[in-house]
């Protein structure tokens, strides 16, 4: 390549460049993202639901090339020849079979109508169709467990999210501790072990913060990853950890799990591609009609010869060294396997929904358990810093008020989030996104 071809090429790029204005990000910088927004960006840039959908179009395209066959096909051809004698023998006996000069014409259009293989093809095609419908169903069934797995990464966003704004308040409570502790003993109040008592806290509960706020940019790495980013622009989530009473039964979750899920569907889809398989390859066995017709003309000179012909033909194997019945065996073991597969799934199905479905009870009762216990872990804070600053308390009975305090909001919190994600996992195991 010439310099000036390469800077023709540069020159040509930056044109292009310039003229087609570059793609907004999917996330803007400091963007506050819902869950159903980082549900619908993961959809969006996740590559494995990209080839499940090119394989879905594959499979329609499969689909629209079987069903050729049932269609009448058609085919013309013509050509044109020149003989040029350039020399000519004349004491040849073969002389008028050697090279004369002529030019010759032909053309040739012709008609072929496959009329009855006995359902052969058409069950071909049956196949067909039922596995295009399980490759789109392959790919629905991807973006279940890609919006559930985004799901999980947001509730454990929040839920650490919400424990490092708890770590960061008991700090600043301790900070407090510290410093009615200083006043009090350089007014000669209280001895200098409640200073040291209030120092020792105050380090364990920044250690505790720190921890805080490494799991809550790890919690938001996996976020990240969950939509397909490895450096995404900063940004944050809606908190909606917060309890809503979620309401479901066992039966019910089995029922439309049984109806909608899309693996589960994908699955049945292959069994009816196998049936019709096993129809097709036992067609096989039997011959194949076909209607034809065609006009064909051809000579070196006008008006040409010309003619058609038309009529039904039928073809049948009479041996083929036992290739159709282990075609057909074959045929009726896959969709054996397929079927088992199946009942695999739906015993699964029903084990997921059913740990779901405990999980979901047992998290409502841990809410109600936890909320309760911070209201009592509160009354006894309350009780334990008078006493404090009445001067009966001590600074452990203070220190373990406020650990018993912020261990029930954390204990919330993590029910809370074991809510969340038992739902989740309900949606998922119904086939929900």
């Amino acid at each position: 390549m010439t310099p000036l071809h390469l800077l023709s090429g540069l020159m040509l790029t930056a044109w292009v460049n310039a003229a087609v204005p570059p793609a907004a990000p999917l996330i803007q910088p400091g963007e506050v993202l819902s869950l159903e927004r980082c549900i619908s960006v993961a959809l969006a840039q996740d590559p494995d639901l990209r080839g499940l959908g090119y394989a879905a179009d594959a499979a329609q395209a499969r689909l629209v090339e079987d069903r050729s066959v049932l269609l009448p096909s058609a085919s013309a051809s013509a050509g044109y020849q020149k003989n040029e004698a350039v020399k000519t023998n004349f004491d040849d006996p073969f002389r008028n079979a050697s090279i004369n000069t002529y030019d010759y014409k032909v053309g040739q259009v012709s008609v072929n109508q496959l009329l009855f293989d006995f359902g052969k093809r058409y069950a071909s095609v049956q196949a067909t169709r039922f596995l295009r419908d399980a490759a789109r169903l392959r790919r629905d069934a991807q973006a279940v467990l890609i919006s559930a797995e985004v799901k999980q990464a947001y509730y454990n966003l929040l839920q650490t999210k919400r424990a490092r704004s708890l770590r960061a308040e008991t700090v600043e409570q301790y900070h407090q501790h510290l410093a009615a502790a200083q006043t009090r003993f350089d007014a000669g109040a209280r001895p200098k072990y409640y200073v040291t008592k209030a120092e020792t806290d105050l380090s364990s509960a920044e250690l505790d913060l720190i921890k805080a706020d490494k799991d809550y940019q790890v919690a938001q790495a996996v976020l990240a990853t969950a939509m397909n980013f490895i450096d995404p622009p900063p940004f944050d989530i809606v908190d909606t950890l917060d309890f809503e009473k979620y309401d479901a039964t066992l039966d019910g979750i089995l029922a439309r799990a049984t109806s909608d899920r899309q693996d589960l569907k994908g699955l049945a889809a292959q069994v009816d591609s196998s049936r019709k398989s096993l129809t097709a390859a036992r067609g096989d066995l039997f011959p194949v009609f076909y209607a034809s017709a065609a006009y064909q003309f051809g000579g070196s000179r006008s008006p040409y010869t010309n003619g058609w012909n038309a009529g039904v033909n039928v073809t049948a194997d009479l041996f083929t060294g036992l290739r159709k019945i282990g075609k057909i065996a074959e045929a009726r073991d896959l969709m054996r396997q397929t079927e088992t597969q199946v009942e695999s799934l739906k015993l699964q199905i029903s084990i997921d929904a059913r740990q779901a479905f405990l999980s979901l009870q047992e998290a409502e009762k841990a809410i109600q358990t936890a909320t309760l216990s911070i209201k009592q872990a509160k009354e006894n804070l309350a009780i334990a810093e008078i006493s404090y600053t009445t001067g009966s308390g001590t600074p452990l009975d203070v220190t373990d008020a406020t650990v018993l305090y912020s261990n029930a909001r954390l204990n919330l919190i993590s029910a809370l989030y074991d809510y969340k994600i038992a739902r989740a996992n309900i949606e998922k195991t119904m086939g929900m996104r």
